[in-house]
């Protein structure tokens, strides 16, 4: 008990007569180490004066501070501004090259050795910078061998409006000596230093690899937009880690590394958002849109209050932590509640995204209460989950464990998208299957006519339909119609059309005109019981009489061509009119025609007359009329096959194709 009395009164003196000291001199003559640690007691004071960098200048009556410790953690809390320290080095031969080998400190310094700027490094009267990495600094060896003495003054500047942020002053890892040694030393510090950004270097390396995996499988799928925010997060988290690791090698000025960063967060964030809109069937509300809004205003608006002394970094710092909760609130509170009502994706990413957005935000509160002063425990979370056989630090673990998660989350989903492409393809393939059984090939000869048709659907199934109709009378009704849009909707349609087609022809129609203007008539009325909205159909519809006469109308169809054997001539007939099932009027009428022996009749669809070249060209009714006058002779299905083989080698199929050829014979 009374050596303890005795130890602490001890102690106690020395801290009194602390001030009356000389500045400690680290001393290389006395050892054979041809380096030696800096760290250490070194003069210290406030302020800033020129005259500080004078080697004779009386420092005895300065504080002596630890060099390993920042100022902020002895005395000087909040201090920002300039200060000096002040150490001297013996060292046994002047003449050899010397070396300074000084750690990081907040904010920046200039070296003097014996009263001259050996060198510099961060700002000075800047808070535009932030130098938090060790440097080197050569000496100039003296022109005789023999002991000399190095005079050390460190001017060092800490940001007033940092002070609240960071304490001020080295952190330790000092150094002095033989230049090769020093080299070295900074050699195996820096080699230590990238050892120790490992995780954080696998998780970028893993995130970019996934990321980029996950980009490619989205350019293959488009459809699913949740592989493109996915890869676009992942690509962020990559670009975010490769900053920090900027940073803390003092490459990236610290506004601008937290401008790029913080919009870097936000974008990694924003795709967060759309992520979890899109697998979670979420709606992009006004809310969510101001939650995007404020992610990419908040950098900007941080650095700007600091930058110009707004507020201090530590508040600022607050904001911009404040800022990102609203969009982390949005993904955990939709998670939850689609877990609760059993929604089964979200079950399995709310988890893994608790870990994952957890982990920061528990880190960013760390940070912000260390700075504000309202807890001491620690400033990071930084303590490893792992030290053998590796180090495992918990930011890159969590983020790992996050991209496995969703990477999986993803397989699963493709699993299942695959297996509904499967059990889509098959009902295709019969639905394929069964309206080729619907519209046939059409090859007929009868009452004077030969005809043939053709339909090809653009897709599986197609809304194109051609028919004929052997009525009682022996007269034929022959009709083409085209349903808007394309796929099993418009197929399926156009079935509807066939059997509405059939059924009304089972009822007496003497009157060949009225039979086209009244068939027009029903289906205008009875499309828009079963259709989709603005679905319609277009229609050309033929009545060939035995004798040659006919007659025909057109709702909505581009036109009839006409081939005359006698002149070989072709004319091209319109008939402006509304497609059925668009409006509900009863305007439809027809016209007469009279084909000789010979003569030819092509009704061709869109998907013929305006497949496109690549100058935008339309294969056009011209080509169609070109080639019935050069084959008048032909079988109709040479004929065909012509005018469709040449369509397709004029351009890209985009559309159901379908085509009816009728010719007249005796």
């Amino acid at each position: 008990m009374r050596r303890a009395l005795f130890s602490l009164l001890l102690v106690s003196l020395l801290l009194c007569l602390t001030p009356g000291l000389h500045a400690q001199t680290f001393n290389l003559q006395t050892g054979r180490e041809p380096v030696a640690s800096l760290d250490g007691l070194w003069r210290f004071h406030t302020g800033d004066n020129p005259g500080w960098a004078d080697p004779g200048f009386d420092d005895s009556q300065w504080p002596l501070l630890r060099s390993d410790e920042e100022w902020g953690q002895q005395g000087y809390k909040n201090y920002g501004g300039f200060a000096w320290y002040r150490f001297t080095v013996a060292v046994p031969d002047g003449s050899r090259n010397w070396s300074i080998y000084l750690g990081p400190m907040e904010t920046g310094y200039q070296l003097f050795v014996d009263g001259r700027l050996a060198g510099s490094f961060g700002p000075i009267q800047s808070s535009r910078n932030y130098a938090i990495s060790s440097r080197v600094f050569d000496l100039s060896p003296a022109a005789a061998s023999g002991p000399r003495t190095f005079h050390i003054a460190i001017r060092a500047w800490h940001a007033p409006n940092w002070a609240g942020f960071a304490r001020g002053g080295f952190y330790g890892g000092n150094y002095f000596g033989d230049s090769r040694f020093i080299a070295q030393r900074a050699a195996t510090d820096r080699s230590l230093q990238w050892n120790g950004f490992g995780n954080e270097y696998t998780y970028a390396v893993l995130s970019t690899l996934v990321g980029l995996v996950v980009l490619v499988l989205f350019f293959i799928r488009r459809q699913e937009r949740e592989y493109l925010w996915f890869a676009l997060l992942l690509l962020a988290n990559a670009i975010d880690i490769g900053l920090g690791i900027g940073r803390l090698l003092a490459l990236i000025p610290l506004p601008v590394f937290d401008l790029v960063d913080g919009l870097v967060q936000a974008a990694a964030l924003f795709a967060a958002l759309a992520f979890f809109s899109v697998v979670l069937h979420a709606s992009r509300s006004r809310s969510w849109w101001l939650i995007v809004a404020l992610l990419f205003i908040s950098p900007p608006t941080v650095v700007f209050l600091y930058v110009f002394n707004i507020t201090p970094v530590a508040i600022a710092g607050l904001l911009g932590t404040l800022a990102l909760l609203p969009a982390i609130v949005w993904i955990l509170v939709t998670l939850v509640k689609r877990s609760l009502q059993r929604d089964r994706d979200a079950l399995i990413l709310l988890a893994p995204t608790l870990l994952w957005q957890g982990f920061p935000l528990i880190d960013n509160i760390l940070l912000v209460t260390w700075q504000l002063g309202w807890q001491r425990w620690t400033a990071h979370w930084v303590f490893p989950l792992l030290t053998k056989p590796f180090v495992l630090m918990p930011g890159p673990a969590v983020g790992t464990i996050y991209i496995f998660a969703l990477l999986l989350f993803l397989i699963r989903r493709f699993s299942l998208a695959r297996q509904e492409e499967t059990r889509l393809a098959s009902e295709l393939e019969s639905a394929h299957s069964i309206q080729r059984t619907l519209v046939p090939p059409i090859s007929a000869s009868c009452s004077g006519y030969d005809l043939n048709g053709l339909s090809l659907p653009s897709e599986e199934v197609g809304g194109d339909l051609v028919d004929v109709v052997v009525l009682p009378n022996q007269s034929i009704l022959a009709y083409v119609a085209d349903v808007s849009g394309h796929g099993l909707p418009a197929s399926i349609l156009m079935g509807m059309i066939k059997t509405a087609v059939r059924t009304i022809l089972l009822e007496s129609w003497d009157d060949s005109a009225f039979l086209l203007a009244g068939l027009c008539d029903r289906l205008n009325r009875a499309l828009p019981a079963v259709k989709a909205p603005h679905m319609y159909a277009t229609l050309s519809a033929i009545y060939l009489a035995p004798d040659g006469r006919v007659r025909y109308t057109l709702a909505g169809h581009p036109s009839i061509l006409h081939y005359r054997a006698s002149s070989r001539t072709v004319q091209e007939i319109t008939c402006h009119q509304l497609p059925v099932g668009l409006l509900p009027v009863d305007a439809y009428i027809s016209h007469s025609l009279q084909m000789e022996e010979g003569d030819l009749l092509a009704i061709a669809t869109d998907g013929i007359l305006e497949a496109a070249n690549t100058q935008q060209e339309e294969f056009g009714s011209d080509r169609i009329a070109a080639l019935l006058t050069e084959m008048p002779g032909q079988n109709l299905a040479g004929i065909r096959d012509s005018i469709v083989s040449a369509a397709k080698a004029f351009g890209k199929q985009a559309d159901d194709q379908t085509i009816l050829l009728i010719r007249r014979v005796e």
